[in-house]
């Protein structure tokens, strides 16, 4: 019998977006039995840990939380790869960057990924702005934990894919494409990461000044293809998956 694979579709049925579109073609060459699925019927399927979801962030957080009962935790800048990032890095709230009025500095969610894209403020009034509420997103309060760290120029970023510790590929997604960063670099940063998820990315840039660093990790259960083959991109999704699992 088949494994089967859910994945978010449109109202037209068709994959949710490319990184569906990718998903289903890997898993289909893994052998799955690729299902589509409208998020608001998430909570109507016969999930299992056997029964990988493809999705949005939100919509694959509420499967994993539907199945295993908890959502993974983990942060752009684990402590180990620290030493690869190049520049301060600090846990902080609003309330704390207003007060201390650092800017310009560079914020993002400490663990709530999908709050908001992490990017460069420059001042209070940005940050006022953020937190306002919109749409499907409460208000964001004085004391949400935000990871702060002092901005750089990157001339190039790249995503590397990673399962159990390999590089599948790697995706070039800003800046000069024929800058490459430091495969040594890289080597070691990704060495130093013990106790790193199944399946997950890393980014690495070079600055203005040569060096190759670390941008930030992303967790690999709701990761983009990024051009990645496939079949490997369906390897990366699962082991993630399989590896929240209960």
């Amino acid at each position: 019998m088949p494994r089967i694979v859910y994945i978010q579709s449109d109202e037209g049925g068709q994959p949710y977006s490319p990184n569906g579109v990718a998903a289903a073609r890997g898993f289909q060459f893994l052998g799955y039995d690729v299902r589509y699925f409208l998020p608001e019927e998430l909570p109507e399927l016969p999930l299992t840990p056997e029964t990988p979801v493809v999705g949005g962030m939100g919509t694959t957080r509420a499967a994993i939380e539907q199945v295993a009962g908890h959502l993974p935790s983990l942060v752009g800048f684990p402590a180990a790869l620290v030493p690869y990032l190049g520049r301060e890095c600090w846990r902080t709230t609003p309330g704390e960057v207003r007060e201390a009025g650092r800017y310009p500095v560079f914020l993002k969610p400490y663990q709530d990924a999908k709050f908001f894209t992490g990017k460069v403020f420059g001042s209070s009034a940005e940050l006022t702005a953020l937190m306002e509420p919109r749409p499907n997103r409460p208000a964001m309060t004085e004391d949400f934990p935000l990871l702060a760290q002092e901005p750089l120029a990157f001339l190039s970023e790249w995503r590397f894919f990673i399962l159990r510790g390999s590089v599948l590929g790697a995706s070039h997604y800003a800046g000069d494409a024929l800058l490459f960063p430091a495969a040594g670099v890289v080597r070691l940063a990704l060495g130093a990461f013990r106790g790193a998820p199944a399946g997950y990315s890393a980014d690495f840039g070079v600055t203005d000044d040569g060096r190759t660093l670390l941008v930030e990790i992303n967790d690999g259960y709701s990761l983009g293809s990024g051009g990645l083959v496939a079949n490997l991109y369906a390897e990366l999704l699962e082991a993630r998956w399989n590896e929240m699992m209960p």
